[in-house]
């Protein structure tokens, strides 16, 4: 691409997460020429750090299991969730929509899912909660289907990987925790190691793609099928207007600036606000200023979104009950002197453990979900101070569940 060179499309998305990925991907199956724009060398976001997971209560996979609800349920359990903030009309739409996108993205691309069935409601005390059939989860991907491009996908987070083999969820990390506990356990274990480590000789990367990572390869490879370009390291300096309305960006490519135009719009698909500090110092006062709110999401998610939608006229909605998915994270050292975030989503919930505040006192129901885990912490702590916990275990804990980076046995002796 030369400087003086325009480019033109049907749809133009920024961003490709699962968001713009799966907006990608619809419009391309729709017949439009699709280009996704993304700043970072790779592609995937914070969803490739994921799980992959997906709350869509009556979906297709889960009335093939004998799981029937009325649309009610679902609505009146959210109306007790959301209060004053529930809106029928919205709800009602993602409850009858959720389940067609599910069965669309399972029979036309390759994203396939596995049910959820047996994952529970965050709230199991709401009325209408239910303990299970309301999830799914994206099944595991051949990440060679990919080919070339397997090497412009965001590999799993570091820290939470094992030697950078995602380990999934369900059965896959039910083996790894009782790897030393049974031999057919051991034996998967083994397998999934040895296939991974050959991966690493021939391909430099692992091919065995779980949770996020399935589903970001998934739809890229449904993308890529598709015809639809995903151009990496490119920054978006704005967005075009014409009579009003959004038809296009301007971005840069090393030093080279580029015009590109859309004629059907433009999707903003670039994440929140983890790491725009400004942003989070406005909106949340958990923390004194020039504090940083850890995230476990991807460092280059700054808010870019927001600020273009805003440079065109957008308004940044304010007054939700809260704009934030917290989750309890711990900073882990590497070796030149920056830290990874270790999101602690599971190994808190499991007996043996207790959090604790610097006085030494419980705060909060340790299996809680990690929103109401922060939730507990913020409410217990001073204001003007930073919200802070330290987990507390023995050695035999770490050895059957690990910690945070500190993994279980084998590896933990």
């Amino acid at each position: 691409m030369s400087s003086n060179q325009n480019l033109n499309c049907d749809l133009l998305v920024i961003g490709s997460g699962a968001g713009g990925l799966s907006a990608a991907v619809t419009a391309a199956h729709l017949g439009m020429k699709v280009i996704v724009l993304e700043k970072e060398p790779v592609y995937g976001g914070t969803s490739a750090w994921s799980g992959g997971w997906l709350w869509i209560p009556r979906n297709f996979l889960a009335q093939k299991a004998g799981i029937q609800e009325d649309i009610n349920d679902p609505i009146e359990y959210l109306k007790n969730e959301l209060g004053s903030q529930f809106n029928e009309e919205k709800i009602r739409t993602f409850l009858e929509k959720g389940p067609q996108m599910v069965e669309f993205f399972h029979t036309h691309t390759e994203l396939k899912f596995l049910d959820g069935n047996k994952m529970p409601d965050f709230h199991g005390k709401t009325a209408k909660a239910v303990t299970g059939g309301r999830s799914v989860y994206a099944a595991p991907f051949d990440g060679k289907k990919l080919g070339k491009e397997l090497k412009r996908l965001r590999q799993p987070l570091d820290v939470v990987s094992l030697w950078g083999m995602g380990i999934g969820s369900g059965i896959d990390m039910k083996n790894f925790f009782n790897a030393t506990r049974s031999f057919q356990s051991f034996s998967y274990v083994a397998k999934r190691v040895l296939h991974h480590f050959l991966d690493l000789i021939i391909y430099r990367q692992g091919t065995q793609l779980y949770n996020g990572n399935a589903l970001i390869a998934a739809l890229a490879k449904t993308a890529f099928d598709r015809r639809v370009q995903i151009l990496t390291n490119v920054l978006v300096k704005k967005l075009m207007t014409e009579n009003g309305k959004v038809s296009g960006a301007v971005f840069q490519v090393n030093d080279e600036i580029i015009q590109i135009t859309s004629s059907r719009g433009v999707v903003l698909a670039c994440g929140g606000f983890p790491h725009d500090t400004v942003r989070k110092s406005v909106m949340f006062s958990h923390a004194p200023t020039g504090e940083e709110h850890h995230s476990a999401a991807t460092p280059s998610n700054t808010g870019d979104g927001i600020r273009l939608g805003e440079s065109v006229g957008a308004v940044f909605t304010s007054n939700l009950h809260s704009a934030a998915g917290w989750a309890p994270v711990s900073l882990v050292p590497k070796s030149d002197g920056s830290f990874s975030r270790f999101p602690h989503l599971i190994e808190r919930g499991k007996p043996g453990l207790i959090a604790v505040k610097e006085n030494g006192q419980r705060f909060t129901n340790e299996a809680n979900s990690y929103y109401d885990f922060m939730t507990d912490l913020f409410n217990s702590s001073p204001k003007n101070s930073t919200p802070k916990s330290w987990l507390i275990c023995d050695h035999s804990f770490i050895k059957r569940w690990g910690l945070g980076a500190v993994k279980p046995a084998p590896k933990a002796i």
